[in-house]
């Protein structure tokens, strides 16, 4: 049993390893505040910040590193008070309260700072979550300031995930995660992880639509896919015809799409056409 956990773990830190590698140039995470309507994009190495929807953008300040560190994740907290996170290997957990003037470091009960996912409750403010690669995901009631290990998380490992507040939970949501097995779900109990469908390849990124929960979104090699019923039924959208590796959907029902190459689209509502924004 210990040499397959061991293999587990190795294998989440390869698919972490290559994600890091092949966004390096590009944007590998980008996250939304409905308070102030701003749009925030993460390259591994800066964070970047939007007032208009992504057409401008500008840096966002981090803390000064002693060590190698590589973004993989940024998310908003839900509600009004708009904390910014910001996790990755060599980084753990950050946190502004601020929009990113101030930090503080968010790990006590977390094993080390290798955190390849994050994402931040539907519902709940204080609500996070954090993949620690070979480790397990853990979840913090008080914004970061102590962990507890809640599951070890799909096999094969993470690369993206979100929380939802689609009905039908035993509890407060569902996590979907994006991996190289396809979509994961689980409702935020941990009572089980299963398929989300039937995608059959390597996600590299997943959203929902917060105002249509059932609404979720898959970007492969193959396309963007898209669910109308929480994941069980996919089909392929058009996309704007470069590999999708960041998704958020506003609340008003815009979605962001952000390519690898570091180009960002954009579609609204019902609209079937792409644009692109000065990315």
């Amino acid at each position: 049993m210990a040499l397959v956990a061991g293999l587990l773990g190795l294998q989440a830190v390869v698919v972490g390893a290559r994600a890091a590698q092949s966004n390096r140039g590009g944007t590998v995470a980008l996250a939304f505040d409905q308070a102030s309507q701003t749009l925030f994009k993460a390259r591994a190495d800066a964070v970047y910040r939007s007032g208009d929807g992504g057409r401008h953008w500008a840096p966002v300040e981090l803390p000064p590193a002693s060590a190698p560190r590589t973004i993989t994740a940024i998310a908003v907290s839900a509600g009004g008070n708009g904390a910014l996170y910001v996790a990755g290997p060599g980084i753990g957990v950050l946190r502004s309260d601020d929009g990113g003037r101030n930090w503080s470091a968010r790990k006590e009960g977390l094993p080390g700072t290798d955190v390849a996912a994050f994402a931040t409750h539907a519902d709940r403010p204080e609500t996070i979550y954090a993949y620690v690669n070979g480790n397990g995901i853990y979840r913090s009631e008080d914004g970061g300031q102590h962990w507890r290990l809640m599951d070890a998380g799909p096999r094969g490992g993470i690369t993206r995930f979100v929380h939802s507040n689609m009905p039908g939970s035993m509890q407060s949501g569902w996590l979907f995660v994006a991996g190289p097995q396809g979509v994961r779900r689980a409702m935020d109990c941990f009572c089980g992880w299963r398929d989300a469908g039937e995608l059959g390849r390597a996600v590299d990124a997943v959203a929902y639509d917060p105002g249509q929960p059932h609404n979720v979104y898959a970007a492969t090699d193959a396309g963007l896919f898209f669910s109308t019923d929480g994941g069980e039924k996919w089909s392929l959208l058009n996309t704007p015809g470069t590999p999708i590796e960041a998704l958020i959907v506003t609340p008003g029902g815009t979605l962001y799409a952000a390519g690898a190459d570091g180009s960002l689209f954009r579609r609204s509502g019902a609209a079937n056409r792409w644009e692109r924004m000065d990315a």
